[in-house]
């Protein structure tokens, strides 16, 4: 090989060298300069997670855990609360697609429409045509609510479920879920109007629901005035009986009963006094040839005849004083009014007849 050739290869060599290594320690320098300096996104920590984000997250994977296994009603309840904590995109996404499981088509064809709505100002294309096509595939399935009012009323206030219907959706079908509704009507002066309807869970049909003029409230009656009851009037003070009075009361009792015993024993007497003078009668009746038996057997019939005849007397006459004694004591009036004195006593005559005597001053 000539040598100019030689000398011309070894100098491109070590050309190259040369630049091969210029290049390298250019590198190597970069690298040490970009490990010196601490790049911008370090310096600038991502900013730490609220207490409300954290549990938004929590509520979050506990409800599409429960989606996934179907069970849509209590995955639900989360989602909102998720949502109500930290409202993204996401979360908004998930809970309309768990309404709609649900059968609560109108309220998650708004959202879903929301959805894309947020998507499309948030700069995510592919999101919004996902959320405004699972909006429109539901549709079909709405089931709408036409109130139609032809009460003119001043002050008329239509109701569903206790919340206001405003004006302005008077007459118009409005997408609602599935579930039962009270329709209510009122107005000043008149009377109160409601009315109660299910809807089915999906249907594609107008549900329509008319409040009539409503009727004209009853006047109200004027409060009836009550006259004022008077205070009844206690009854008069029974007087406390005189203790005088108690004891002729008790003096009048003890007599009478006196008097009954009395009475009695006297009738015994008389009903013996009877048999005996009977009996004597009967002995010897003609008084020729008595012996001398008969007329001592005659003598004490007669001799108890007697006997009976004072003691009936007696007891007849005490009985009969003791009655009238107690018979007076009973009429006379109280010692506070006035003063009254009984007396009564049995008698007896020479010639055998008997009674009684009272005396007294009332």
């Amino acid at each position: 090989m000539p040598t100019d050739v030689m000398t011309l290869r070894s100098s491109q060599i070590s050309c190259l060298v040369l630049v091969s290594l210029l290049v390298h320690a250019r590198a190597s320098f970069a690298q040490q300069v970009a490990q010196a300096a601490p790049s911008t996104e370090a310096a600038q920590p991502a900013p730490a997670k609220t207490e409300n984000q954290i549990k938004a997250s929590e509520l979050f994977n506990e409800a599409r855990k429960l989606a996934q296994a179907g069970d849509y009603k209590q995955a639900c309840p989360k989602f909102e609360q998720s949502a109500s904590l930290n409202l993204g995109i996401g979360v908004q996404f998930n809970l309309a697609d768990c309404w709609e499981h649900i059968g609560r088509t109108a309220s998650a064809q708004a959202l879903f429409q929301g959805v894309a709505a947020s998507a499309r100002a948030a700069g995510q294309p592919d999101r919004a045509q996902v959320a405004q096509a699972r909006a429109e595939a539901l549709e079909p399935r709405l089931v709408r609510l036409l109130i139609d009012v032809k009460s003119t009323d001043q002050g008329l206030v239509v109701r569903k479920n206790h919340i206001i219907v405003e004006q302005k959706a008077w007459g118009a079908a409005t997408p609602i879920d599935a579930g039962e509704y009270v329709i209510e009507a009122s107005a000043p002066g008149k009377k109160d109007w409601s009315t109660r309807l299910v809807l089915p869970g999906s249907a594609s049909e107008v549900v329509s629901v008319t409040v009539p003029p409503l009727e004209a409230a009853e006047p109200v009656k004027a409060a009836a005035v009550v006259p004022k009851e008077e205070p009844a009037k206690a009854p008069p003070p029974v007087p406390a009986k005189d203790p005088k009075d108690q004891r002729r009361t008790t003096y009048a009792y003890v007599i009478g009963g006196l008097g009954i015993v009395s009475v009695g024993v006297g009738t015994f007497m008389a009903i013996k006094y009877k048999s005996k003078n009977n009996e004597a009668e009967e002995i010897c009746p003609s008084s020729v040839n008595c012996s001398l038996s008969d007329i001592e057997r005659h003598s004490d019939l007669i001799s108890d005849a007697k006997t009976f005849r004072t003691g009936a007397f007696i007891g007849l006459g005490v009985g009969a004083a003791a009655l009238i004694t107690s018979g007076a004591l009973f009429l006379a009036p109280s010692s506070s009014s006035s003063s009254a004195s009984v007396r009564a006593a049995p008698f007896v005559t020479a010639d055998g007849t008997w009674g009684a005597v009272a005396a007294g001053r009332f």
